[in-house]
């Protein structure tokens, strides 16, 4: 006896996606973002590829002085620390932009329930989207040699 299954998809046939980038910074993976983020199939290819131009566009646009200043013809053949076959400045430049995209995801997906737990969690939510700021602005900083610093208010 023969029975077939249906399993349920979001994202049936889906393709590997590119976001493509200036050229001189390199072009970002999509499957790479949900591998380094722990996205699954929760978002669509194109929601995931439309946060994570964006994203690039932003810290792109946030290093462009320290990228005017570079003489490599890319980002991949400044001198850098190589780890296997990837530079150092590639894997911060991917964790600068997939921070980034992962904070405006939860950003812009927060719980609406207006009750006392809704709001703990739109809180827990908020913390941790500035976390991942925190942690691109910290990549950037590595990346492109700025000295770190830690202010606490009193």
């Amino acid at each position: 006896m023969s029975s077939t299954a249906f399993i349920p998809s979001n994202n049936p046939g889906a393709t590997p996606a590119t976001v493509a980038n200036d050229g001189w910074f390199p072009n970002l993976d999509i499957d790479d973002f949900k591998a380094q983020t722990g996205h699954g199939d929760v978002f669509s290819t194109a929601r995931l590829s439309a946060v994570v131009q964006a994203a690039m566009i932003e810290v792109n646009a946030s290093i462009a002085a320290w990228r005017s200043a570079q003489t490599a013809a890319t980002l991949a053949l400044v001198p850098a620390t190589m780890y296997g076959d990837t530079s150092e400045k590639i894997v911060l430049y991917r964790t600068a932009v997939f921070a980034r995209a992962r904070a405006q995801l939860l950003d812009t997906t927060r719980d609406y329930d207006s009750t006392k737990t809704g709001h703990g969690r739109a809180d827990a939510l908020e913390d941790t989207a500035a976390k991942y700021l925190q942690q691109s602005t910290e990549a950037l900083a590595r990346l492109t040699g700025r000295a770190r610093m830690v202010v606490e208010l009193i």
